[in-house]
């Protein structure tokens, strides 16, 4: 990793660091929402090299909507698209119209506000790739000359996108779950946040990886170079400043466009990208069912628990 897709842990996010390691000395063991195929030789690592006991039980969104009996009531929920609302059923007669693995959702996480600059460069990226796509987008917490400036941009540009049925753009909130279970998703931008990760891994659904701040530029890594399910945008710099993105353009139009077209395009690589996702998106929802590894991994979870409770 370069060194500007580090943070700077000086001063207060120091003692911040220094808190959490004295911390985790003290703790009985580690849960983490994962799951032993994902990451199978990080954990070992914590319980043979760091000693630290460790369960994986997730995916955490997996076992909240693998039981989902009411998805005709998810349909009612409203969207905002900005210029008319849906609801999750207009949604879905979107996406019905579209070929298999043929749309790019794109979202950035719930602290993500880009400034007018990166709009502009990620509007015209998408738009250039030929692929359909859907655009979340957050809406600034202070109101000032670029919120304005980024509104009329976005009502234009989704204008046209809508007369030409290449895109959809979401303000604010999606139901991103039942969206990444739609056959018409072939692939996710995302910021690289770990719950968003491990969304797009149990749909089966490759990365562009455009991470921003936090642990994301690790993930990032750990899609690219380990796990082989994501292709990198191209971001070098760290910013913790999730809410006022820099007023300078951080990825350009054409490495957004150069991604889309490899990830949702046919070329071989894509395809090998595709196909270890998949088995990975299987692995999830077998770890999820009874003698799966998160399932075991929750059966220890309380057995250890129990012990302790006798022991004390």
């Amino acid at each position: 990793m370069v060194r500007s897709q580090l943070p700077d842990w000086s001063g207060l996010r120091s003692q911040l660091l220094e808190a959490i390691g004295e911390s985790e000395k003290k703790t009985h063991g580690a849960v983490m929402n994962s799951f032993s195929e994902l990451e199978h030789e990080y954990v070992e690592h914590l319980r043979d090299k760091l000693g630290v006991k460790a369960w994986s039980l997730g995916p955490v969104s997996l076992w909240m909507n693998k039981d989902y009996s009411d998805k005709a009531e998810r349909g009612q929920t409203i969207i905002n698209t900005g210029t008319e609302h849906y609801s999750n059923d207009n949604l879905l007669n979107w996406l019905n119209s579209k070929d298999h693995n043929s749309v790019l959702y794109v979202s950035f996480g719930s602290l993500t506000r880009f400034r007018t600059t990166q709009l502009v460069e990620i509007a015209h990226g998408l738009e250039a790739s030929g692929h359909p796509f859907i655009w979340v987008v957050r809406k600034k917490e202070k109101d000032d000359d670029d919120e304005e400036e980024s509104k009329v941009f976005i009502q234009s540009f989704e204008e046209r996108v809508k007369d030409n049925k290449r895109g959809l753009i979401i303000r604010e909130w999606a139901p991103q779950v039942l969206i990444l279970e739609h056959p018409a998703i072939g692939g996710v931008v995302t910021h690289c946040g770990w719950n968003s990760i491990l969304e797009a891994v149990t749909a089966g659904l490759p990365m562009i990886t455009w991470p921003l701040f936090a642990e994301q530029f690790y993930n990032e890594k750990f899609l690219t170079e380990v796990v082989r399910v994501g292709v990198s945008v191209g971001v070098k710099r760290w910013s913790f400043d999730w809410w006022h993105i820099e007023e300078d353009v951080v990825v350009k139009r054409e490495e957004i466009e150069k991604a889309v077209r490899f990830l949702m395009g046919g070329e071989e690589e894509a395809l090998e990208m595709r196909k270890r996702v998949k088995k990975l998106s299987e692995a999830a929802k077998m770890a999820v069912e009874s003698g799966g590894s998160s399932q075991s991994n929750l059966t220890a979870l309380i057995n250890e628990l129990k012990s302790l409770k006798i022991r004390y």
